[in-house]
């Protein structure tokens, strides 16, 4: 038999009355299941209805709709977490970074070795601001204990490091453990033991894009993916299970403190998505523009720091890009125009790098910004071949895209590859595992411009042939309307004059505008 509620829960389910349009962004059954908890198993039914309902993309994107204990409250909750916030700002945070280096299990078969693992990881903290390694070291990891990660002998070793360390010129005051994610027993019983904050892959990759994030696109992706993280990291210990009086029910005197910050934290999360819908459905209206102008696009992507947006300037000659050497320096996604070969203008589509051990819930929160890769016709992936893990480097991208992003097959068939950074490479014939076929990958230097005449052609090619253009010879009255007209609505490659004074013009079209040619001016040989 359900447990009952108090009315104080009902009139809060009511005043969390969000219109939704069911998307995979949106939560499904499982993502309710934790409250039951809470007694309010039988309210599930109606959050469906509310879900299903459309969204009032009118919405402000930028008001601070939060009660002032709430804010507070979610304030406190990320402060707990993270360094960045207001009594921080300025301050020095040193961090030991420990890379596990597994010897059993799944773990062992990792591609990228574990001193590269820890180089990147390094590099991740030292691209914080105000962040800085104090000190770093491979950790050999036989069988990992699910709740303190390392074993008891290895905790030993690292608590007498630690202390000398801490009474020794080189204090630290967190500690990176380079996995994925840790476990809540995990991050909490280390938390307890070294008395510093403990962070996984997950949470400085967090940091990184809270610090990064510009506009308010990104900082809602960003938020919506620090709000899982944090509510995992819930425990009840201490005074977190302690009630305030009253019974155990939603809302009123009866909440405890833990409960509470669940519901802020799933009502800040039903807020977000509903401003996040309001934005996608904006991005649907930019790309239905695109589309009606017939305008090609290239999505362009890659590892974090492989040189997507130097690329990009290069190509566009745009002087307002500003490519900057550190990882994540893009978050958002952003369009530049540009000419191929054969003068057809395209749009080349900057995108979110990618990194190892990129969290399922990150990607799932940038999936507005990411739809504009599935959406392109076609993606050309930029590699860092000068680095060492180039191989590995490769393998997470194609994860990211086939399974986390699950694009189509016709777009990762055609997919061009540009190796990049060839000028940073000793052996100029050097070879790497590629994802594509020999036809389809070039060898460029986005800063030195080396290559990407190949690469344009290639990108004129894949254009044409996924949309389904043509190249024609189309010859005409010199003082008819036909060549202004297919200046406006084609590429017009070239020009001539035949023996009777006719114009032959070579152009570029796509069905549209050839049914249109055709209607106004007759049929096409």
């Amino acid at each position: 038999m359900h447990r009952t509620f108090s009315t104080h829960g009902v009139r809060w389910l009511r005043s969390l009355s969000v219109e939704f349009r069911p998307s995979r962004s949106l939560p499904n059954r499982a993502f309710f299941l934790p409250l039951r908890s809470c007694g309010i198993i039988s309210a599930y039914p109606y959050w469906r209805r509310q879900f299903s309902k459309q969204s009032d993309t009118s919405a402000s994107l930028d008001a601070d709709d939060e009660h002032p204990e709430s804010a507070e409250i979610l304030q406190d909750l990320r402060a707990r977490h993270h360094y960045h916030h207001d009594k921080d700002a300025g301050k020095l945070h040193e961090v030991y970074v420990l890379e596990p280096d597994f010897k059993w299990g799944r773990n062992r078969f990792r591609a990228v070795t574990s001193q590269h693992r820890l180089d990147e990881a390094c590099a991740l903290v030292e691209s914080i601001e105000s962040w800085k390694v104090a000190g770093r070291s491979i950790e050999s990891v036989r069988r990992m204990d699910r709740k303190t990660f390392f074993g008891k002998g290895k905790i030993e070793e690292l608590n007498e490091r630690f202390k000398e360390m801490k009474n020794s010129s080189s204090p630290f005051d967190s500690v990176l453990i380079d996995v994925a994610q840790l476990n809540n027993w995990q991050h909490t019983q280390l938390e307890d033991i070294w008395d510093v904050k403990v962070y996984d892959r997950f949470g400085v990759v967090l940091q990184i894009f809270k610090e990064r994030a510009k506009t308010a696109e990104a900082k809602i992706q960003v938020e919506l993916a620090e709000l899982p993280y944090i509510r995992s990291r819930l425990v009840h210990r201490g005074s977190f299970d302690q009630q305030r009086g009253g019974t155990h029910t939603i809302g009123g005197s009866g909440e405890t403190i833990l409960e509470k910050q669940r519901r802020i934290l799933f009502e800040r999360e039903i807020r977000l998505k509903k401003k996040l819908y309001a934005i996608k459905k904006q991005r649907e209206h930019v790309r239905h523009d695109r589309q009606k102008r017939h305008v090609p696009t290239v999505a362009v992507v890659g590892y974090t720091n492989a040189g997507k947006t130097t690329l990009i300037k290069a190509l566009t000659d745009e002087a307002k890009m500003q490519p900057e050497d550190k990882l994540f320096a893009t978050l958002d996604v952003t369009a530049h125009p540009g000419k191929l070969p054969s003068g057809m203008t395209v749009l080349f589509i900057d995108t979110v790098g990618f990194v190892s051990d990129l969290p399922p819930d990150l990607v799932e929160s940038f999936s507005a910004t990411l739809e504009d890769i599935s959406d392109s016709d076609l993606v050309v992936h930029v590699r860092d071949v000068s680095h060492p893990e180039c191989d590995a480097q490769l393998d997470d991208v194609m994860t990211v895209l086939e399974k986390q992003l699950s694009i189509k097959a016709p777009l990762m068939e055609t997919m061009i590859e540009a190796q990049n950074k060839i000028d940073l490479c000793n052996d100029k014939n050097f070879q790497v595992r590629s994802g594509v076929l020999s036809d389809r990958r070039t060898k460029i230097s986005a800063v030195n411009k080396t290559g990407l005449s190949e690469l344009r052609a290639m990108v004129e090619k894949g254009i044409i042939a996924s949309t389904g253009r043509q190249v024609k010879k189309l010859v005409f009255p010199p003082d008819g309307p036909q060549l202004s007209w297919l200046y406006h609505e084609t590429t017009v490659q070239d020009t001539s004059a035949d023996e009777d004074g006719n114009i032959v013009a070579t152009v570029v079209m796509d069905e549209a505008a050839r049914k249109k040619y055709q209607a106004k001016f007759g049929k096409i040989d």
